[in-house]
């Protein structure tokens, strides 16, 4: 396994989701994962061990953070990816990491680590709170 994947918590046969990724990063991401992960561009079917986006304007953040969140296995993480503060204006990315992480712990999720993904991007990872996992899914 690549560091990239062990950074981002991605096993051997994963269900991993990449939603709205900027190609060099999504390619970086499936050439990084180890054997037998399946990847998806979309979210439907079973669940997801593993769901990256990048979110691109605030509004809504929190609804989408909600919605991916039924997506995920129990123990499964939702990485929210964003450009490094140099590169974020040219892609038109206006919001701050504090108002993304706001965002997100205004749902079920709460955020435990933030990894670099490629050199213009990092990802921080939010995990659904454990006293409230039992009310998703199946335990992973």
């Amino acid at each position: 396994m690549t560091d990239l994947a062990k950074k981002l918590g991605i096993m051997p046969g994963d269900r991993v989701c990449i939603l709205d990724a900027p190609p060099e990063a999504g390619r970086a991401i499936r050439e990084a994962a180890p054997g037998g992960v399946e990847f998806f561009d979309q979210l439907a079917g079973e669940a997801y061990n593993v769901v990256l986006f990048w979110p691109r304007e605030l509004e809504g953040l929190e609804r989408r953070f909600a919605s991916y969140t039924a997506y995920i296995v129990p123990g499964g993480a939702i990485w929210a990816v964003m450009p490094k503060k140099k590169f974020a204006a040219q892609r038109g990315v206006s919001f701050t990491w504090e108002e993304m992480q706001a965002a997100g712990l205004l749902t079920d999720l709460v955020d435990n680590k933030v990894a670099a993904v490629t050199e213009e991007d990092y990802g921080t990872r939010f995990v659904i709170r454990k006293e409230r996992r039992m009310n998703y899914g199946k335990p992973a």
